[in-house]
């Protein structure tokens, strides 16, 4: 009989690995029965990254109760991963890089007796607790939907590796558990969804190299930015939302190394002079707050690159092609203003505003399946721990490739057919969206590289010839430019390959 050659030995470990990635997961599986350097090379890079979604988000709020039944099933077997996952270490544990974990509110599964899904949700969040004292190679958490307490932020900070940390719960206190919090951690970001979360499981916390902060939230100004001029070596913040209109005065020698922010006018405005702010993204606000905001800007200790602004509503009531009563263009003058504070932008994102505020087209289906049949205590599932596996749903265990056009990758243009007449507003509202976005109307900083103008009322991507037309538009008035993005739609961003002068559609948004 015939030998096979020793093909591994033809080419480097690194070769087949980068061959092997771009295999599909059935591939992969195919490929991990039959080769044992396959399955030893990979099984590392299999672990580095975990995460699993244990809890409901509002989709399984809407699921029918078969649905919300299988999900019990799936956060069993989600129970047993973790129980063989803690069996295996350190043999599998010290792979472990990052970590993404969701375990949800029991009391969204809508069933009449909660202690199954007490005893699962219990289960989960005390075995991935156990799991992770042992990942010591764990350098990102994110945890979402949990409910936070001593214990287990002790045990997260704890790490020895970690530099990125996300906390997203809607609880807004951090139950006392007895787990006694460490003094010192070296946190490179943090991601919070509310300042309580900074206040109370930060406080007496030192942070030396903290250098990126997100606050979804933030109730208490005053208390919030004291803890964060603690942070020297901050260098990029966000708060999404901020309650209040007054902003609390920041040390001017605060923060010297700060050079990104995002978050509302007010907290810009007082923040961005005599720093080194080098990109900005400002929350909604009025054209007169614009302006201050970014002359505040134009104040930073180096020039801005980055300008991300909000929708520009104030221009509903002008048009891009009309003028006041006075003969000037509101949207035109507005960035004229914006290039002339600050002229060495060279990213610029624009969101466009609807000219029909008030008119929406396309579909929103569904809604909350409110009135959904609640899962009674005698249709609860038997979980059993030896046959968890037995009755996989087909997909998950199919060899099947499926369809290669249910991938979404191949990159081509979606065209419509102009024919159809209920689509025909979408085509003129490109019409809109097009003189918008030509260079007459834009005025742009002569050193432009990166524009994105984004606009979400706009239907129906632009065909491939109107996106070729206003490129070439720009790209002729600004040569500068790299990257170009047309609308928020699929295949609506435009890079330069290489060192040519052609320009490519991506298939993704960066």
């Amino acid at each position: 009989m015939h030998q096979p050659g020793r093909y591994l030995a033809l080419l480097p470990v690194e070769i087949w690995t980068l061959c092997w990635s771009l295999c599909s997961l059935r591939q992969q599986r195919r490929l991990s029965l039959v080769c044992k350097l396959f399955r030893s090379i990979t099984l590392p890079f299999l672990f580095n990254h975990l995460s699993f979604d244990a809890g409901v988000d509002v989709v399984v709020f809407c699921m029918e109760k078969e649905d919300r039944i299988r999900r019990l099933h799936s956060m069993h077997r989600t129970a047993l991963r973790l129980d063989k996952l803690t069996e295996s270490q350190p043999a599998f544990t010290s792979f472990v890089r990052s970590w993404t974990v969701a375990l949800g509110y029991q009391e969204r599964y809508r069933i009449d007796n909660t202690g199954l899904s007490e005893t699962l949700h219990t289960r989960i969040f005390e075995t991935f607790g156990k799991i992770l004292m042992l990942c010591h190679n764990l350098t990102t958490v994110h945890l979402r939907r949990l409910k936070i307490d001593t214990m287990l932020l002790s045990t997260v900070l704890s790490l020895p590796k970690l530099q990125h940390l996300t906390l997203d719960t809607r609880e807004s206190t951090i139950v006392d558990t007895g787990g006694v919090l460490p003094k010192r951690t070296l946190l490179r970001s943090l991601d919070l969804s509310q300042d309580d979360l900074l206040r109370e499981g930060f406080a007496g916390i030192d942070l030396p190299i903290l250098a990126h902060l997100t606050l979804h939230s933030v109730a208490e100004q005053e208390s919030f930015f004291q803890h964060v001029e603690r942070f020297p070596l901050l260098e990029t913040l966000t708060v999404n939302s901020i309650q209040g209109p007054d902003f609390p005065v920041i040390k001017t020698n605060s923060l010297p190394i700060l050079r990104a922010l995002t978050g509302p006018p007010t907290m810009i405005t007082s923040l961005a002079p005599n720093r080194p702010i080098t990109r900005a993204s400002i929350g909604s606000t009025s054209a007169a707050s614009l302006l201050q905001t970014c002359a505040a800007l134009s104040r930073s200790s180096v020039p801005v690159h980055t300008l991300d602004l909000p929708e520009l509503h104030f221009v509903r009531q002008f048009q891009p092609w009309q003028s006041n009563s006075d003969g000037v263009n509101p949207f035109h003058d507005f960035l004229t203003q914006i290039t002339t504070l600050l002229p060495d932008l060279t990213e610029l994102v624009l969101k466009l505003p609807d000219p029909q505020p008030g008119f929406s087209c396309g579909y929103f289906g569904g809604g909350l399946n409110i009135d959904s049949e609640s899962i009674g205590a005698d249709e609860l599932p038997i979980l059993c721990d030896d046959t968890a596996f037995d009755e996989l749903l087909e997909h998950e265990v199919s060899d099947d490739e499926g369809d290669a056009s249910d991938t979404g990758t191949d990159g081509s243009i979606i065209l419509f057919d102009e024919s159809l007449g209920e689509i025909k507003i979408d085509f003129w509202q490109h019409d809109v969206f097009l003189y918008q976005i030509s260079p007459s109307s834009i005025p742009l900083p002569r050193n432009i590289e990166v524009l994105h103008f984004q606009a979400s009322w706009v239907g129906i991507p632009l065909a491939l010839a109107a996106q070729e037309r206003a490129l070439e538009s720009l790209t002729t008035a600004y040569p500068t430019l790299r990257e170009v993005q047309l609308g928020l739609r699929r295949n609506s961003t435009w890079r330069r390959t290489g060192l040519s002068e052609a320009f490519r559609v991506g298939s993704k948004d960066p």
